[in-house]
């Protein structure tokens, strides 16, 4: 594997396909995590991304690449656990939630090689510690698109 990343929900706007693909996952002093999602848009007829078909027209001036580059440039979204409230399904609530939540930090310390099995992860003996991290890295992309973060 190169890189992680998801099919996400389409640009709200045009309806071009995207990808979030894993920038950046760092734990913090305090245990908390930020993520860095790199979102992609792609080009509606060759799925690739519309940067790449941009930089490889031969028929565009330079002034044409470089505004539609600008108008299609990667996007970095950045989410952090801190400050951070889930319920005990994992799903993002306000601070103020009426319902039980704990933080989000909390949830994730929380998660056990048993939930992930019952979440549907295949997991065995021979399952590598790097791929169970990719695992969850692609997840939370998913998750946070399902959100409307992305």
């Amino acid at each position: 594997m190169n890189a992680i990343h998801n099919h996400i929900s389409s640009e709200a706007i045009t309806g071009l396909s995207r990808i979030g693909e894993h920038e950046n996952f760092v734990i913090t002093r305090d245990l908390n995590m930020v993520q860095q999602v790199r979102i992609i848009t792609l080009d509606a007829s060759s799925g690739l991304p519309i940067t790449e078909q941009i930089l490889a027209d031969e028929s565009l001036t330079s002034d044409q690449k470089k505004a539609a580059l600008q108008r299609y440039a990667d996007q970095i979204v950045t989410r952090q656990t801190d400050g951070s409230y889930v319920d005990f399904q994992g799903r993002v609530v306000p601070a103020d939630y009426e319902g039980e939540s704990i933080s989000q930090r909390d949830f994730f310390q929380s998660i056990t090689l048993g939930s992930l099995k019952q979440m549907g992860v295949a997991i065995n003996d021979s399952t590598s510690v790097a791929s169970l991290i990719y695992l969850l890295i692609q997840r939370e992309i998913a998750n946070i698109d399902s959100r409307g973060g992305l």
